[in-house]
């Protein structure tokens, strides 16, 4: 009797010891893919702005050739959607001279490009596709004069053309003027993000998910990020890239301004 007590009671302890062992497993399972809240954010940002953010792929001729039969794949970069119905902005570096240009949505779709107009001077482009049946998802756009020194930010885009990837960071500084490409580009805000060769024309986005600028330089001795970004403040984007939607409506003016200061002259003149 007491034999069979004894073997009752080793048993329900085995298997109380097997209860907890696996509770244990289960609750440090569930401990081990616990996020912390600022990750947590960090996954919901990036899931709300990477519909937003396209990648570009250009193609040019050989200029040796005169007849481009077949245009060789020639560089990478990425674009920002602005406008639902195919309007994208990115730097007029990543399609300039481009013969063709693809755009590679979110979900995997792609899209011819074209260019409709650029500035030299800003280093912007607006590029256009038709999205078809399915709309785009335009950017929300943030303001670049309330940013601060240490203000968190990620950027999105296509380093190197391998596909959409993040980075996080934080604002270095703001107002910094650099020299590219022969161009001398002002007022920039400087980031600590990793930004690399095809990373161009991405989203530099804030802990809201909010558009503060578009990536477009880096400062390194061996052409990739040593954690010295630059980027173009949306509040400059947001001020050049109605001019360049609307190229007809700019050359009107110019055209209107013209002719009111020739009548001016010719006015002058006969008095």
């Amino acid at each position: 009797m007491d034999e069979a007590l004894r073997q009752n009671l080793q048993s329900r302890k085995l298997i109380l010891f097997s209860l907890i062992v696996a509770f244990g497993s289960v609750i440090g399972g569930v401990q081990g893919r616990c996020l912390t809240a600022d990750e947590e954010a960090t996954i919901w940002l990036y899931e709300s702005v990477a519909p937003s953010v396209v990648n570009i792929t250009t193609s040019a001729c050989d200029p040796e050739f005169f007849f481009c039969s077949t245009p060789t794949e020639s560089g990478s970069g990425s674009g920002i959607v602005l406008k639902e119905e195919g309007i994208i902005v990115t730097n007029r570096h990543v399609v300039a001279n481009a013969e063709f240009i693809q755009v590679t949505l979110s979900d995997g779709r792609k899209k011819r490009g074209d260019v409709v107009a650029s500035s030299v001077r800003d280093d912007m482009a607006i590029v256009r596709i038709d999205p078809g049946d399915s709309p785009l998802k335009p950017i929300t756009l943030g303001n670049s004069e309330q940013l601060q020194v240490g203000e968190k930010v990620l950027a999105i885009g296509n380093p190197f053309g391998i596909g959409q990837t993040l980075s996080a960071g934080v604002v270095s500084m703001t107002g910094r003027s650099i020299r590219s490409g022969g161009l001398v580009l002002k007022d920039l805000i400087q980031t600590s993000a990793a930004i690399n060769p095809g990373n161009s024309g991405g989203a530099l986005v804030n802990s809201k998910g909010e558009l503060i600028g578009m990536n477009t330089a880096i400062l390194s001795p061996t052409g990739t990020n040593v954690g010295i970004g630059f980027a173009i403040p949306v509040n400059r984007i947001k001020s050049v890239t109605p001019g360049l939607m609307n190229r007809w409506g700019t050359w009107l003016g110019w055209l209107l301004a013209g002719l009111i200061a020739y009548w001016c002259v010719r006015r002058i003149l006969q008095t």
